[in-house]
């Protein structure tokens, strides 16, 4: 097997140079010149490049489409070899929300993980962005919304609420509001959005019927952990999260508000290729993952 052949695949994968340099661990020219140099023993074009994309040629959509069950089934093999759970290693790269389930569900998950296969680096990326998981190499993703790339599957391992919460302090010298029109009375917390820069609307329901509202006040933050943290400081009314306030409601410091006007329970998916191979730490992490949220 000529030894450009490893580059040419991560390219094809990645659909770029830089990022299949920083997969394998060289530099870029490095992976043009490995290029370059099967393209010359093929005597065939099997890129199209721009400034600004790079595809494959119909040759090397063939050549990548031969070679993948190929590559796949050596893994595999090797895999299952090497699956001794004392000696799991090599990296994995999740994309979480930059919402509190990435940190406040999710992380703690992969952290417990970690302290189980210490070997293991996982490269995590919190965004709040619509990502394509296979183009920017990530192993996994999870997220709120579906995601309809035929060449992942998901699997929703959780439902979570998102409601309306207030302090008791709060509560008790402002009073609590009596309907969604009420609130303009009070004090919100508007949460912006860090990628787009445009205020998170409210996701709750009047009269059995789906609705935005638009919160206004005084205090804007621009994360859903700070908004927890003045909504517990009593600086006013957050639409947040059940699991962020578990605690602090249980312990009579946190009050949930309008309870017949929260929307439905949003799922969250866990999302991973649908190829035949996946690496030995990937497996394990989707399992890890899945039966940590089916406990809860």
């Amino acid at each position: 097997m000529p030894t450009q052949l490893p580059v040419f695949i991560q390219v094809a994968k990645l659909g770029s140079f830089a990022k299949a340099a920083r997969e394998l661990g060289i530099s870029a020219p490095a992976v043009s010149k490995a290029i370059g140099k099967l393209e010359q023993e093929s005597q065939t074009k099997l890129f199209l490049r721009s400034s600004h994309s790079l595809s494959l040629t119909p040759a090397g959509e063939q050549l990548y489409a031969s070679l993948s069950p190929s590559i796949s089934s050596i893994q595999n093999v090797i895999s299952q070899l090497t699956d001794d759970p004392s000696h799991i290693s090599g990296k994995i790269k999740v994309n979480l929300p930059a919402s509190s389930i990435g940190q406040d569900i999710i992380l703690p998950i992969i952290i417990d993980f970690m302290n189980l296969y210490p070997d293991v680096v996982c490269d995590l990326s919190f965004d709040d962005k619509n990502v394509s998981l296979v183009e920017e190499g990530f192993d996994l993703g999870v997220g709120v919304s579906i995601n309809e790339d035929s060449r992942l599957i998901g699997r929703p391992i959780l439902q979570t609420e998102i409601g309306l919460y207030a302090s008791k302090n709060y509560i008790q010298q402002f009073g609590a509001p009596r309907s969604l029109d009420d609130l303009k009375n009070h004090k919100c917390i508007p949460v912006r959005s860090i990628t787009t820069g445009k205020m998170h609307k409210w996701r709750l329901k009047l009269d059995d019927h789906a609705m935005l509202h638009e919160p206004q006040g005084n205090l804007v933050v621009n994360n859903f952990s700070a908004a927890k943290e003045a909504v517990i400081m009593g600086a006013g009314i957050a639409c947040l999260g059940n699991w962020m306030f578990e605690e602090a409601t249980k312990q009579g410091k946190i009050a949930p508000l309008l309870e017949e006007c929260w929307g439905e329970p949003i799922p969250v998916w866990l999302y991973y290729s649908s190829r035949e191979y996946l690496p030995s730490q990937v497996r394990l992490l989707i399992d890890f993952i899945i039966d940590r949220t089916n406990r809860n």
